[in-house]
């Protein structure tokens, strides 16, 4: 067994026993271990290693970091296309550990037992994470893992305000809010605390000093919540803990006519931490202008699971309504058109149908005038286009709009303010964890399901239909179906599907592939003969096009998610989208337009 620390210095043992490696040694093995069993190529391990600052004979010195590492730990680095991996059944990575005790207590059953898991993930820390590593390439997860542990904090010090520590915690938080001076949600902690420890011109003063600080380094105000906090602070009330919500903003009772209309999370939602963290504190920023949250990916990554699941979670900071419009962008001849989904909103928040304007622009200004001054949340689900969407943009930064598009709105960015997430497949960990929570502990335990595991690509609807395939065979093995899925081959995916759910893996990933134009469709096809990891000169000389032609679709097709482009400007597919290149193209029309003379 292999363990590899990383949250604080980089420490390796393999079956207990500490591992000496060089610093590039020590590089190279946290960027097998951050990539969540996931295979990395030979050109993105010189990408990540060495940035810019190329050596000699990269591809060589990968290699022979490959051997002196692969003697010093073993079998579990594994050669596997397009490169090389850790093998995830012989891993230990504490980073995963605290994700995983983060996880539990997100879906803790009392605010005790969460304040419990989250001192567990706390206490895998040693100190600042990755350190004693220099690549260019983990600095993002450098960030990325910083920011997991101050938000594991304040989501402790939230916990243990609501059971009422307010005195215990005083000393903590101010020694959190220096080490994170410009962090209002732990200011605002440190507020509640002195208050509700009657040290109420403490907790002025500490607003005070938070506000002349993000004076003097950002020349803004604090945000709207720690406004509100202050005033609630100084005329005296709401010192309950019952009485401030987990961000510390004052609770607003909901009208009893706002609309409620959130549908229900997905069963067994796995995983998706940090992604639900990002959307959270894009929220909570201070904004003088309205922002647009956009949640982009593939088909069947959990897009939706994943919005769905965070607005219940901010539906209090909404208290004017939560309106939830599906779009139906995924067909063109179903999608809503701009006034019929004003005219759902408008609907949803009490305008009577006799009442609503007959011309699109007279619709568009009475959805805005009844939008402000309110807090309204709307989900916008499964958008095709910025046309589309661009209507449904709030007047004000008091509601905020989230929006899941299988393609990238990059227009919408020439009209509003945007913040993108896009979604990646599942880590090996969760997907596991996924199927467990599904299937139970005991079929778990067939080697077999590391195929399984393989097969799905961290896909969430391959991962969900795969489990509930076995669920409904209670007596095949994970041995079995692993079997079958080879014999099948990967004609397979059109055919896994469940009963009341239509969708498959072909489908989705079909349908994203119709949604492109037939040049794009020619050239994913030409890109699927030449192989997954190349250039654009490289694409281009295969499909016999100018570059700045391959350019323009390879910008479709990555629009549409359908290939994945690095750092280092190679073209890539992912995992599961490759394994179904050829089924894709296989279909009749698409044959059509890939056998067609015009590129």
């Amino acid at each position: 067994m292999l363990e590899v620390d990383l949250l604080g210095p980089v420490e390796v043992r393999v079956s207990t026993v500490d591992v000496a490696l060089s610093p590039l040694e020590r590089n190279l093995l946290t960027l097998l271990a951050l990539s969540g069993g996931t295979a990395l190529s030979t050109d993105r391990i010189i990408d990540q290693l060495w940035g810019d600052r190329l050596p000699a004979a990269p591809r060589s010195r990968v290699q022979g970091l490959i051997s002196s590492l692969r003697r010093k730990i073993g079998e579990v680095l594994v050669t596997r296309h397009p490169g090389y991996l850790l093998d995830p059944s012989q891993l230990e990575v504490d980073v995963q550990k605290c994700e995983t005790f983060a996880f539990q207590a997100s879906a803790a059953g009392s605010t005790a037992e969460a304040v419990e898991l989250l001192r567990r993930a706390l206490g895998v820390w040693r100190g600042e994470p990755l350190d004693g590593v220099t690549a260019p390439g983990a600095d993002t997860d450098r960030t990325r893992l910083a920011e997991l542990r101050v938000g594991l904090l304040e989501a402790r010090f939230d916990a243990e305000l609501e059971l009422g520590r307010h005195a215990e915690l005083v000393a903590e938080l101010a020694s959190a809010v220096a080490a994170n001076p410009l962090r209002e949600r732990l200011a605002g902690q440190h507020m509640t605390a002195l208050y509700r420890a009657n040290r109420r011109a403490d907790a002025l003063h500490a607003y005070q000093a938070l506000r002349t600080r993000l004076a003097d380094e950002l020349g803004s105000d604090p945000c709207h919540d720690l406004r509100t906090l202050h005033a609630t602070i100084l005329r005296g009330v709401g010192d309950e803990p019952t009485e401030t919500t987990q961000d510390t903003r004052p609770r607003r009772r909901r009208g009893k006519d706002a609309p409620a209309q959130l549908p229900p999370g997905v069963g067994h939602f796995t995983g998706r931490v940090t992604e639900l963290r990002t959307l959270t504190d894009a929220v909570a920023e201070p904004a003088d202008e309205p922002t647009v949250l956009v949640v982009t990916s593939a088909a069947g990554l959990g897009k939706t699971a994943l919005v769905v699941r965070w607005a219940h979670t901010v539906a209090d900071r909404y208290p004017d309504g939560q309106v939830f419009l599906d779009l139906r962008g995924h067909d063109p001849r179903q999608a809503l058109t701009p006034e019929t989904a004003l005219t759902a909103v408008l609907t949803a928040l009490g305008t009577r149908a006799k009442k609503l304007p007959a011309t699109p622009s007279e619709l568009l200004s009475r959805y805005r005038t009844v939008l402000n001054g309110r807090r309204v949340l709307i989900v916008a689900d499964d958008a095709s286009s910025v046309s589309q969407l661009a209507p449904l943009v709030p007047p004000t930064p008091d509601s905020q709009i989230v929006v899941t598009s299988r393609r990238r709105l990059h227009g919408l960015s020439t009209q509003h303010a945007v913040r993108e997430l896009t979604i990646e497949p599942l880590p090996h960990d969760t997907a596991r964890e996924l199927l467990r929570r599904i299937l139970g502990p005991e079929r778990l335990r067939d080697p077999a399901l590391d195929d399984l595991l393989q097969w799905c690509g961290g896909w969430p609807l391959a991962l969900r239909h795969v489990a509930a395939k076995l669920a409904a065979r209670p007596s095949q093995s994970a041995a079995a179906f692993a079997a079958e899925l080879r014999a099948v081959g990967d004609g397979l995916a059109g055919r896994l599907v469940v009963d009341g759910d239509p969708r498959s893996v072909h489908s989705v990933l079909e349908d994203a592939l119709r949604g492109v134009s037939p040049d794009a469709v020619r050239l994913f096809d030409r890109l699927r003969r030449a192989g997954s990891g190349i250039s654009l000169p490289m694409v281009a000389a295969a499909a016999d096009t100018p570059v700045p032609d391959a350019r323009d679709r390879l910008d479709e097709l990555l629009a549409a998610h359908l290939v994945v482009e690095d750092r280092s400007g190679r073209f890539h597919f992912h995992d599961l989208v490759g394994r179904f290149t050829h089924e894709l193209v296989s279909d009749p029309e698409l044959c059509t337009v890939v056998n067609s003379q015009r590129i």
